[in-house]
């Protein structure tokens, strides 16, 4: 039961940390936006304008990628389709220059030096010391004296020679935030984080420099900073789509699925084409296992830009989640092709098919005092996972006492119903028995209360009952336990109370505290107290117990363990050994 739950949290981070800005399952707009500049002023048109499309496609409404999509078709020569950019981009931003400039450049080139010539003169008195705005006024006006001078009109296009853009002036804040993003795609967060700030010193109310900070300093953990820089963005542009999904990051990097559920309900509400909204909202489904709606979201997502890597990487994703291992590394495969190279993907596709079997052998030797001889106690048990959510196990004991021996044989079912909740059912019986019970009937759960955040969690509720029938008496036990973990996982803490209670009316009560460590990711200990009663041969026996152990992975398919306790009765002691090993195939 341990171990499912420790999975299922294990597979929630692990799509958490998918989600985040800092480990990039695919190239995000940012990332497209600086790609397809770098293309442009490399003079390679047709793929900056591919890069500018897509990043678009991210975020429909920015206005920088429509400028750099203009130019980039109109390196191309593709003038209507360089004057829809500029157009577009003035209708969500009228004062900006540059788009006016290029919609001159497109006028002047069509041969409308009517309309260019206001356009270009406009930017000139905005910006006096635009030396590109500058030129192309002149060019314009001594178009226009020659054309007056003929007493002609204007040429067409064709008989105007066409003018290549004039080479734009550096712009220190763009080039500060080309560089964080290629620092930040990276991994170089402080360096990044740093060249964003000197952008924000010149340029203080830029929305774009806020959201990227935030999503900086949210992937190195620092959750209060990051959420006072998206909400600074949304003061500025309440609606600023960017920013909002900023606060639904960082929701799910604080594991808060139910505020980033609501706040991803609402981004999808007002934009429910935008790719990144989609994945978004897929990614938030996939952690709540709603493996159903994540698909539905990244397979909209996908429909929209058929080359978002992103979402067939999550479509993947939701194969794996479903145990169909073979389907998710087909999507991988179409994910890297669309993304060469891509590490995040190459890793996904690196993941061995998983072990649907698991095989676990312990034995246990115990020394009592007083002369009175050895006990053991061995058991083989073999799991078969059904599904991702299912597993089904049985279980054969031999255990010997006093030179008597008994054989039982267990069954059991997990389910998890959910990445927090999950239940199993058992069933035992020992034919023939001489002190083990004679058959038991067994249930638990465990509900995670509260997931990762920062060094603490996650925290569980847990709950144990059993009935165990002896030949002589019969024995409910009822043991809840809280366990949680902190320092980032590495140690976790359970406290549990043990309830029991014979057909007779015999109570007893107890308690056991353990703690778990990760040393290392291979290398665990774990130690405890028990003052609790233990059932021996249908009779409640007071017993404090110093327990300890340790399990050493030796490899994915491979985990031996080794234990010591020392064991205090009315009437003995015992000192217990033991050792097992779990294989995974």
């Amino acid at each position: 039961m341990q171990r499912s739950r420790r999975a299922a949290i294990a597979a929630c981070m692990f799509l958490a940390i998918a989600a985040s800005p800092g480990v990039s399952l695919a190239q995000t707009a940012d990332e497209l936006y600086a790609s397809g500049v770098k293309a442009r002023q490399a003079q390679h048109f047709d793929e900056a304008a591919d890069l500018l499309k897509r990043a678009l496609a991210l975020k429909p409404g920015n206005a920088d990628v429509l400028v750099q999509l203009g130019f980039a078709e109109l390196g191309r020569n593709d003038l209507p389709a360089a004057r829809e950019a500029f157009s577009r981009a003035l209708s969500l931003a009228p004062a900006y220059q540059d788009a006016s400039f290029g919609l001159a450049e497109v006028e002047f080139r069509s041969g409308n030096l009517d309309a260019a010539l206001p356009l270009a003169e406009s930017v000139v008195r905005a910006e006096p010391g635009n030396a590109d705005a500058a030129a192309l006024v002149e060019t314009i006006r001594k178009a226009k004296q020659a054309a007056a001078g003929s007493k002609m009109k204007p040429a067409p296009a064709a008989a105007v020679p066409a003018k290549k853009a004039p080479p734009r002036r550096a712009d220190p804040v763009a080039g500060l935030m080309q560089q964080g993003r290629r620092l930040r795609a990276a991994g170089k967060l402080p360096e990044a984080e740093q060249a964003y700030r000197r952008a924000l010193r010149l340029a203080p109310k830029n929305t774009d420099i806020l959201v990227a900070l935030g999503l900086v300093v949210g992937s190195g953990q620092r959750f209060d900073e990051a959420g006072h820089f998206f909400d600074r963005a949304l003061a500025i542009d309440p609606g600023l789509l960017d920013a909002r999904l900023g606060k639904v990051r960082l929701a799910i990097w604080q594991g808060d699925l139910p505020r980033a559920r609501a706040l991803a309900d609402e981004a999808l509400a007002s934009a429910p084409d935008n790719v990144e909204v989609l994945n978004l909202d897929a990614r938030i489904a996939l952690l709540e296992a709603d493996y159903r709606r994540a698909e539905q979201s990244f397979q909209r997502a996908f429909a929209v830009d058929p080359r978002n890597a992103e979402a067939l990487v999550g479509i993947g994703d939701v194969r794996r989640a479903e145990g169909d291992d073979a389907a998710a590394r087909l999507a991988y495969r179409q994910a890297l092709a669309i993304e060469p190279g891509s590490a995040d993907i190459e890793q996904r596709l690196a993941v061995p098919p998983p072990r649907k079997w698991r095989l676990d052998i312990g034995t246990e030797m115990s020394d009592l005092s007083d002369g009175l001889g050895d006990w053991t106690d061995s058991s083989a048990g073999l799991a078969y996972r059904l599904s991702p959510a299912t597993t089904i196990s049985g279980r054969s004991r031999v255990a010997t006492r006093y030179g008597h021996t008994d054989v039982q044989v267990e069954g059991r079912i997990d389910q998890a119903f959910s990445p927090a909740f999950s239940a199993y059912a058992l069933a035992a019986a020992t034919p023939d028995a001489d002190f083990l019970a004679r058959y038991s009937i067994g249930a638990g759960a465990s509900w995670q209360v509260m997931a990762p955040a920062r060094q603490f969690g996650p925290v569980s509720l847990n709950i144990d009952a059993r009935y165990d029938d002896f030949a002589n008496a019969g024995v409910t036990t009822i043991s809840p336990r809280v366990q949680g973990y902190i320092l980032d996982g590495r140690l976790g803490l359970s406290a549990r109370w043990v309830h029991a209670e014979d057909d007779i009316g015999t109570r007893a009560d107890g308690y056991v505290l353990r703690a778990d460590l990760v040393v290392t990711p291979r290398f665990n200990l774990f130690g405890g107290y028990a003052d609790a009663p233990e059932i021996s041969d249908g009779t409640l026996v007071p017993t404090r117990t110093v327990f300890g152990g340790l399990s050493w992975d030796v490899s994915d398919p491979l985990t031996l363990r080794a234990s010591l306790a020392h064991e205090q009765r009315p009437t003995f002691d015992r000192t217990i050994f033991g050792l097992g090993l779990t294989a995974r195939f």
